[in-house]
């Protein structure tokens, strides 16, 4: 069919013709009658789940938003920290929780409140209970 043949019959002035196909035609099978088999997974030597360990709970207490660092690098390297901010303004209290929140984010942490103004900051699959936190910020 030309293209004239088509612009003709879009805008109506040639009777449409339609393409006629086959309704039936032969399809080849896709699927195999023999049954398939899965294979095992090869084991590398080593756990994809991370166990539980015992962490150190290191305690910080903060005057200023610039010792924020000082509660990123142990939790970077796996440990709980509880920090102190009840020498924070208060300004200043709500950036370093946005940190930590951050820190807890991308580290794949968990954040807590243990009381007023004294936060623990939790590496993913660490093993710590609250009472341990307590006693690091010395709340017990």
């Amino acid at each position: 069919m030309s293209s004239v043949r088509k612009v003709k019959e879009f805008f109506g002035l040639a009777p449409y013709e339609a393409e006629m196909d086959d309704a039936y035609y032969a399809d080849d099978a896709r699927y195999s009658a023999e049954p398939a088999y899965a294979s095992v997974p090869a084991s590398h030597g080593y756990r994809t789940e991370p166990r539980p360990y015992k962490v150190t709970v290191v305690p910080v207490r903060l005057t200023d938003y610039k010792d924020s660092r000082r509660l990123a690098e142990p939790f970077r390297d796996g440990d709980a920290v509880v920090f102190d901010m009840s020498d924070l303004h208060t300004e200043d209290a709500r950036r370093v929780i946005d940190f930590a929140a951050g820190l807890c984010f991308a580290l794949r942490g968990d954040m807590k409140k243990i009381d007023a103004r004294v936060f623990a900051v939790i590496p993913e699959n660490a093993d710590v209970d609250v009472y341990d936190l307590k006693t690091a910020a010395r709340i017990r």
